[in-house]
């Protein structure tokens, strides 16, 4: 990892980084998000490339591309649990770090399961940041954390340990978590990776939920037909930005060829699109695809 690339934060289920620093404000006006020729290098290699983009108050985005491609990097970055090589991230005007608007979804392989914690116990952790980490939660606190487990329909499991969740129940306590926090900008890493197609139904709802509220979505994936259905635009990732728009505009094939490469298979679908399979994964990828 270079210089540039180094962390800058704590693993997810510690409490928040932002505890016992000032809290970032918000400059009027600003875009929800912006990202301005983005740089991150691990050790001298590539992981992202000149990467700009924004997002207004509200919005959701889709980051579709193959393994590798740098999806979890960029959001680390906007998460501010990593460092740019160069470049800039800015949520509501200012750097990320000192946010307690962002909530951070990270994979589930990065999760430590064996935390000896309860799915109330982490919706909670939504609430340290706005708390403090010696104050006791109030009244209107342990109410936010019941409505949001209630939302995501896990008010009856609150006090089971979080390694006796299915993983759908994992990605609804995560959504709870946010909820609990009052996120205005929500990061998930691959949520719908590894859900049988009702589990991926209930996030889809659930992202829908917190639309309602104008929660600005920031999310990766896999899959093109998720993407393509579900949100208005998407971003195609590999490196650098190989496309950004409606998913009409940006699923065509040439700019899938030059985001899959030679992991493209394309074949014919209904519409005159194609169907994207990325069967091959390198260790080089499973090792990007972890960060």
């Amino acid at each position: 990892m270079t210089e540039g690339a180094r962390t800058c934060g704590r693993r997810f289920l510690a409490f928040p980084r932002r505890i016992g620093r000032p809290v970032a404000v918000h400059l009027p006006g600003a875009p929800a998000l912006e990202v301005d020729h983005l740089y991150v290098d691990y050790d001298g290699r590539p992981a992202l490339e000149d990467v700009s983009f924004s997002l207004q108050g509200g919005e959701r985005l889709a980051i579709v591309g193959p393994n590798g491609a740098g999806k979890s990097t960029l959001l680390k970055v906007i998460a501010g649990v990593l460092s740019p090589s160069s470049g800039e991230v800015r949520i509501r005007g200012f750097d990320p770090c000192g946010h307690i608007c962002i909530a951070y979804l990270p994979q589930r392989s990065e999760i430590d399961w064996r935390f000896p914690v309860t799915v109330y116990d982490v919706v909670m952790m939504g609430r340290v940041g706005r708390l403090g980490l010696l104050r006791r939660p109030r009244a209107r606190d342990r109410a936010l954390v019941r409505d949001a487990l209630e939302a995501v329909g896990l008010l009856e499991v609150a006090k089971r340990r979080i390694g006796e969740l299915s993983g759908g129940q994992a990605q609804r306590m995560f959504i709870a978590r946010a909820l609990a926090q009052e996120a205005e900008l929500v990061l998930l890493d691959e949520p719908l990776a590894g859900l049988d197609a009702p589990s991926q139904e209930d996030i889809l709802r659930l992202l829908s939920l917190l639309e309602e509220r104008k929660v600005t979505l920031l999310l990766s994936l896999h899959d093109l037909d998720i993407a393509a259905e579900h949100f208005p635009r998407v971003l195609l990732l590999n490196r650098r930005v190989i496309g950004l728009g409606p998913p009409a505009e940006v699923f065509t094939p040439a700019r899938l060829v030059a985001a899959f490469g030679g992991r493209l298979r394309g074949l014919p679908a209904a519409g005159g699109g194609v169907v994207v399979s990325d069967p091959c994964r390198t260790q080089e990828e499973k090792d990007a695809g972890a960060r």
